[in-house]
């Protein structure tokens, strides 16, 4: 998985130096919490405290999982050669979690500059694969 973070941000520097990070895909329900924690810094404030984030110990990375994402991705570096022309990391998910209670995810996405994508429609195609 291909994953930007500028260089100016606090999360930039821990990734390079642990090679390791978590993923958090929230739902639109935390919408706010969401924008509140990409417009802080985790190097001026405690942001699980800040915003109200369950945190909860990750499987095989150091970095902690938000209990209240549907989503969470543990993720080793697996290649760096493009970090310092692009601050493009590639990372390898190594264990995946969801909250199986939640049957319809509309789950949150940021598409930069303010602007935010809600997945979560389900259409189905007929396959062609035997």
């Amino acid at each position: 998985m291909g994953c930007v973070i500028s260089n100016r941000n606090y999360s930039f520097g821990l990734l390079k130096a642990t090679k390791e990070c978590v993923i958090n895909i929230p739902m639109v329900e935390m919408a706010e919490k969401v924008v509140g924690c990409g417009n802080t810094s985790g190097a001026n404030i405690d942001k699980f405290d800040m915003f109200s984030l369950t945190p909860k110990p990750a499987a095989r990375v150091g970095a902690p999982l938000i209990d209240e994402c549907y989503a969470n991705l543990e993720c080793r570096v697996a290649d760096t050669r493009m970090v310092a022309k692009y601050c493009l990391f590639v990372v390898e998910v190594i264990k995946a979690w969801i909250d199986p209670a939640v049957k319809d995810p509309k789950t949150i996405h940021h598409l930069g500059s303010g602007n935010f994508m809600v997945a979560g429609e389900k259409i189905k195609l007929k396959s062609k694969m035997k």
